[in-house]
């Protein structure tokens, strides 16, 4: 019982320790249901961290969605992608609360919305009121919740920033009433060479450890020891629970201590939008890519600049040089401070091989420094790689191959795709010399199976196609030539829609994806409501469509110009 008190006690101090600097009392909840969430703050995701909190609406859309705390709304975003439907308001206190994947917004914020989509005649469109046009109080009825944009389900996506830095903080260092006395899992460790004299068990190459436990205390399966020697690093594969619900979640702060002293010390409160793609130098790419687990390494590879990094001892790289034996410990915790640790122990066993050189793979045809430019160009085929576009030096990989189905070039293989980018690179395909309408349908496409196609774009500069990617892959060119895909779903020639309330039609592209999509009723542009993950186009009826006869036109373009149109009359 006295152990319990003192741990609810010291947890308490943690927490406030952390909490003081935010206000506790300002905000409310943005719901009137209890919080139970589905995703939290820092959370990893693909290339990018979580900037808020997910928070459950009992598997529906339209619960009720309240301001936090007093304010004005300073911007409005409609998108088929991202938050979907989303707002920003700006408070007095320095602070500004998103809303994301809405449903709705209120009645005068979505006739103010309304009014400005058919004056830009777009569906998806970004809006700053001005400081007066909508003032909110706390507990003002906002919005409905929902499922759009790139939302897997329905669920409130909730952010607070600092509104001078954009910087998304985590809520829950605000006071929001979220219970939670549950400790992280750990599942696995692993142990990385970091040169190429370093030997995790006698071989150079990294070496994974499952771990078991519970209520906060694991240790590896594996009793043997483990043997290491020169220059490694570590990675843990670790989640946090929650209380009332069986969603996993990220950790706030990872601890690694060598011999009882700390080396690595990660905490994420706050983080920069530039910093995202960053997760992926944080994690193991290659075995994000290849077996989608995430180890978060312990130490940090040249071209990662996050700033969440809180204790750094030589960059959390580890040098065993020396007969003896040495503890390590980690120790995750959450934002309430439910803490797990696992300690295990590594031997120091000398090595005398080294690798060869015919270790580098045998179609490494460059070395690519992560700090510098590097260009390699071949024949009819060029890549350009800005400076710190890499995490780490590579041994740049290049091979040719014939073209795949339908394809207007060869297959160029760049390096490979578990070696992450953190920015743009160019890539260029020159062809022979094609007619102007053909050029104009010409894709660059990647693909990492040699099979499929994924569109990229282009732009043609004389013979050379070139676009901008983030991805190593094998790229090539090939054309559109068919036309987008308009099935209708409630509508045809002379339909009697006098007792719909809308027009719905699917939309879909083969290849370079739907580019634009504009609906007209009598030759009038009228609002299309675009669901990008089902392909739905809907259109509301409202006062602008009067009783009796009219003719409906839908109009889609991809993004090559291939065209499609679809036209019939119907009765209101």
């Amino acid at each position: 019982m006295l152990r319990t008190f003192f741990l609810s006690f010291f947890s308490f101090l943690f927490f406030f320790s952390q909490a003081q600097s935010y206000p506790q009392d300002y905000f409310r909840s943005p719901l009137d249901i209890p919080l139970f969430l589905s995703g939290n703050f820092g959370e990893l995701r693909s290339n990018h961290f979580h900037a808020g909190i997910d928070i459950k609406t009992a598997g529906v859309e339209g619960q009720k969605i309240y301001a936090v705390a007093d304010g004005y709304v300073s911007r409005i975003k409609v998108s088929p992608y991202g938050y979907g439907n989303a707002l920003y308001i700006t408070h007095p206190n320095g602070y500004t609360s998103v809303y994301g994947h809405l449903k709705k917004y209120n009645d005068k914020l979505t006739a103010y919305i309304k009014d400005n989509q058919y004056k830009q005649e777009s569906f998806e469109v970004q809006l700053f009121p001005s400081l007066f046009a909508f003032p909110v109080k706390k507990g003002d009825l906002i919005a409905y919740s929902g499922n759009s944009g790139s939302s897997g389900g329905p669920h409130l996506h909730f952010e607070i920033r600092d509104t001078k830095t954009e910087h998304p903080i985590d809520p829950l260092l605000f006071g929001f009433d979220l219970k939670d006395n549950i400790n992280p899992d750990i599942y696995a460790i692993t142990i990385f060479p970091l040169n190429k004299e370093a030997r995790i068990n006698g071989a150079n190459q990294a070496k994974r450890y499952k771990a078991t436990g519970q209520n906060g205390k694991y240790r590896l399966l594996q009793q043997t020891p483990i043997l290491v020697s020169g220059e490694i690093g570590f990675g843990i594969e670790s989640v946090d629970r929650m209380n009332g619900a069986g969603n996993s979640y990220g950790l706030h702060q990872i601890e690694l201590r060598l011999d009882s002293q700390l080396i690595f010390q990660q905490k994420i409160n706050e983080f920069s939008f530039d910093e995202g793609r960053y997760i992926n130098a944080l994690i193991d790419y290659k075995t994000y890519i290849a077996q989608r687990r995430r180890v978060q390494r312990s130490f940090v590879l040249p071209g990662n600049q996050l700033r969440f990094y809180t204790v750094l001892k030589n960059k959390g790289k580890v040098t065993i040089n020396k007969p003896g034996e040495h503890k390590l410990t980690y120790q995750v915790s959450d934002i309430k401070n439910n803490r797990s640790t696992i300690d295990f122990n590594v031997v120091y066993m000398p090595e005398s091989e080294s690798l060869s050189s015919s270790t580098i793979h045998s179609k490494a045809v460059k070395f690519f420094k992560y700090n510098e430019r590097n260009t390699f160009v071949e024949d009819n085929f060029l890549v350009d790689l800005p400076a710190h576009v890499l995490y780490e030096d590579i041994y740049f990989e290049y091979r040719e191959e014939a073209p795949l189905s339908g394809a207007l070039s060869p297959t160029y293989w760049i390096h490979n795709h578990y070696t992450p980018l953190h920015k743009h690179i160019t890539v260029s395909i020159k062809l022979p010399p094609l007619e102007e309408q053909l050029k104009k349908k010409a894709v660059v496409f990647s693909t990492v199976d040699g099979k499929s196609k994924y569109a990229e774009g282009g732009e043609w500069n004389g013979l050379n196609i070139s676009v901008k990617t983030r991805s190593f892959a094998g790229y090539g060119v090939a054309l559109d030539t068919i036309q987008p895909q308009i099935r209708p779903i409630n509508i045809f020639n002379n339909a009697d829609m006098s007792s719909k309330w809308s027009i719905q039609v699917k939309i879909n592209d083969n290849f370079s994806g739907i580019g634009s999509y504009n609906g007209y009723i009598d030759g009038k542009w009228v609002l299309m409501e675009y669901d990008a993950k089902n392909n739905l186009l809907t259109h509301y009826f409202d006062e602008r469509t009067s009783k009796g006869v009219h003719e409906f036109k839908l109009v889609v373009n991809d993004k090559v110009e291939n065209q499609s149109i679809y036209q019939v009359k119907f009765k209101r």
